[in-house]
């Protein structure tokens, strides 16, 4: 059961009926309760104590009752009002509930009705808050599912854009502008392994320093970095833990990401927040999934080069098995000629004159000299 802490402004200069309210009904419960005695000290009691409720009397000295109820409506106050009135007063407590009154309370009062009308007032009131509390969070989690969406979308468009890319540079620029928007990082570097060895180079550098831009391309040791190629999974460091590391000169919260090809690690992307808080698991599932997709995109570079590189070692021997064919093509039309030409020339009863057949004698030692070449380039 929630336990009753709410407080409660008395605004009533009766001794007796305060008494019967506050000491008699109402403090017994568990409730706080204060009490003033006209309505100027109850204007001031409120912005001091903000009450969760209060109980005046109509007919108080100087300003009346309704008077303080107008006043704190008009101050923006959203406190719930309980009028105290006589039996009597009939048109009074109508007027009261016209100005926003929520409840009233006939004077004389016996304890259970005061605290009845209490009880019911505050009911509706927690009621009316836990509603509130229930929009704000459903608010905000709605607010946290269109970001997420948003988050989503964004990585889906970068995954894209970074494995279209064929600039092995660009696409390194291009991933790390998008794990440091999607991580909420304040800038980011990416360091790669060398050809050889096991130094590491500045490739990229994010909303840097001036200072960082000499050291593009540069080799990069800051301390850290290299326990995360070590050990192949991603670090979160801040604050105090990362004062002696040179990562410190440029964020007080750093979060470092290997960048890996076939479970080899090739570099780091390395995000860094100006506070000295952690990166939230959210922001950082997103740069290490951007990170992913560019080891992907790199080791398909990789086979595309791969590829080129044979297709162009293969070339020359493709050309030249083209070249052999031709050949083979020609010399089998050369030994066809020649063969025709030869039994042209012992067909007996041929009609040629000598100087006909010293032509075909010729062209048929010009196709032998070609045949002979032809078959000397083929077995070449």
């Amino acid at each position: 059961m929630k336990s009753r802490r709410e407080h409660i402004l008395l605004v009533e200069n009766n001794a007796s009926i305060s008494d019967r309210i506050a000491r008699q009904s109402l403090r017994p419960l568990g409730y706080q309760v204060d009490i003033v005695l006209h309505a100027s000290a109850a204007l001031q009691e409120i912005n001091r104590i903000q009450p969760d409720l209060i109980i005046a009397n109509l007919n108080l000295p100087g300003l009346s009752g309704k008077d303080l109820l107008v006043a704190v409506q008009s101050q923006g106050y959203e406190i719930p009002f309980i009028v105290l009135a006589e039996e009597t007063k009939e048109g009074d407590i109508l007027q009261a509930f016209r100005l926003g009154a929520a409840d009233f309370l006939s004077w004389p009062a016996q304890e259970t009705e005061i605290v009845t009308t209490v009880e019911r007032v505050l009911k509706n009131v927690r009621a009316q808050q836990e509603r509130q509390a229930l929009v704000n969070q459903l608010s905000r989690l709605n607010q946290e599912l269109e970001k997420k969406i948003n988050d989503l979308t964004t990585l889906i468009n970068a995954g894209k854009a970074i494995t279209a890319l064929t600039d092995p540079k660009q696409l390194i620029e291009t991933a790390l502008e998008n794990c440091v928007f999607l991580s909420s990082a304040d800038r980011g570097l990416v360091i790669l392994r060398a050809e050889r060895g096991r130094a590491y180079t500045l490739r990229a550098a994010l909303h840097c320093p001036a200072e960082i831009k000499p050291m593009l391309n540069k080799t990069w040791d800051d301390g850290v970095s290299s326990l995360v190629a070590e050990s192949g999974e991603p670090l979160s460091i801040h604050g105090e833990p990362l004062k002696p590391f040179i990562l410190s000169k440029y964020g007080n919260s750093a979060l470092i990401l290997p960048l890996k090809v076939k479970h080899e690690v090739l570099g780091m992307f390395i995000l860094l927040k100006k506070q000295a808080q952690p990166f939230e698991p959210h922001a950082q599932s997103l740069a290490e999934a951007v990170v992913d997709y560019t080891g992907i995109a790199l080791m398909n570079l990789q086979l595309i080069r791969t590829v080129e590189k044979r297709l162009l070692q293969s070339y020359p021997e493709q050309q030249n098995q083209k070249l052999k064919r031709q050949l083979l093509s020609i010399l089998e039309k050369a030994q066809t000629a020649q063969t025709a030409l030869s039994e042209l020339l012992a067909e007996e009863g041929a009609l040629l004159t000598a100087r006909q057949r010293q032509w075909i004698l010729n062209v048929r030692d010009q196709l032998l000299q070609i045949q002979e070449a032809l078959s000397k380039a083929n077995t070449s």
